[in-house]
């Protein structure tokens, strides 16, 4: 891990203003007509030309103030010449518009999410948050060992030992579908918000408005500044990498980077789920869910299985 609290604090104060400025660039054009494109089919996933401009300032500012370090921007075109490229020590990951769709019908939850990572470990982030007051929003900002600040206010996780029934938990819109609560949360689970911005989320659980949030399959530019902010606000990430069964606290998200750094690419596609809460409680989250049983699927799953192998052609 990196032992120069000098960079380390420089990385944080950048973070922190370019947060800022990319959420004035986003504030300027909330609630206006502006063009949106697509990525998918069914036209669930937009990005439009805020994204697009936050994003464009934020790779412009960190080239110039940073220019040895590597940047992965959720607006990168999917073909670009990066992308089997191998990555340096320090990269700068980047939501330019968490929120998107929230954004363009005029919800004012979304945020600009900008996170750094030293050989694949967290080290810095900075959020900014629309907020109601002066401003129209607060950047809440982080560094490994500097605690979690909202401005210039210390923020921490909301404590408890157990879960509250009275107090707000994040859960993703598919949850009720795909998971259920089971043990001792199975009668209490909190009161249950789906915000439609992973980043606001973990944001709002640093900053105690939500107990704890489930985070199901988040790329890495949608958690990694708030899940640093989580764990600086003085609570923990429960998280499963690719490959593994058990939850565990999040330290690096790329434990290989010393034997096999990863390419653009790869951290492109990466995935694993969350559980952001205090240090109590989001433990006993993580151990408490459960799937659940769909036989639709699983009767399709079975069939795949069983269905015999088509034999080779003749021709």
């Amino acid at each position: 891990m990196l032992d120069n609290e000098t960079i380390a604090r420089e990385i944080e104060a950048a973070a922190s203003e370019l947060a800022q400025e990319a959420g004035n660039i986003l504030a300027s054009r909330f609630g206006r007509e502006m063009s949106v494109e697509y990525k998918d089919k069914g036209e669930r996933d937009p990005v439009t030309e805020a994204d697009k401009a936050s994003q464009k300032y934020l790779v412009e500012e960190i080239t110039k103030r940073f220019p040895g370090h590597s940047i992965l921007g959720e607006e990168d075109p999917e073909d670009s010449e990066k992308s089997d490229a191998g990555c340096a020590d320090f990269l700068w990951v980047l939501d330019p518009l968490d929120g998107t769709t929230n954004f363009l019908n005029g919800l004012p939850i979304y945020a600009a999410s900008i996170g750094v990572l030293y050989r694949g470990t967290p080290l810095a982030g900075a959020l900014f948050i629309p907020w109601p007051g002066p401003g129209g929003g607060f950047v809440l900002h982080c560094r490994r060992g500097g605690g979690c600040f909202a401005g210039e206010e210390p923020v921490t996780v909301y404590q408890s030992d157990e879960v509250a029934k009275n107090r707000l938990v994040g859960l993703p819109g598919s949850f009720a579908y795909t998971t259920r609560f089971g043990g001792q949360l199975r009668e209490n689970s909190g009161e249950p918000r789906t915000t439609g911005s992973i980043a606001y989320e973990l944001a709002m659980t640093a900053c105690g408005v939500l107990q704890y949030a489930i985070i199901g399959a988040p790329r890495m530019w949608d958690m990694l500044a708030g899940a640093l902010a989580v764990q600086e606000a003085g609570g923990t990430v429960m998280t499963r990498l690719p490959g593994e069964k058990r939850w565990h606290p999040m330290e690096s998200l790329v434990p290989t980077w010393e034997e096999k750094p990863p390419t653009m690419k790869e951290l492109r596609g990466w995935v694993a789920p969350l559980v952001a809460g205090n240090q109590q409680v989001a433990p006993l989250v993580a151990r408490n869910l459960r799937r659940r049983f769909h036989l639709g699927a699983t009767l399709r799953h079975l069939s795949r299985r069983l269905r015999p192998a088509r034999k080779p052609s003749s021709e």
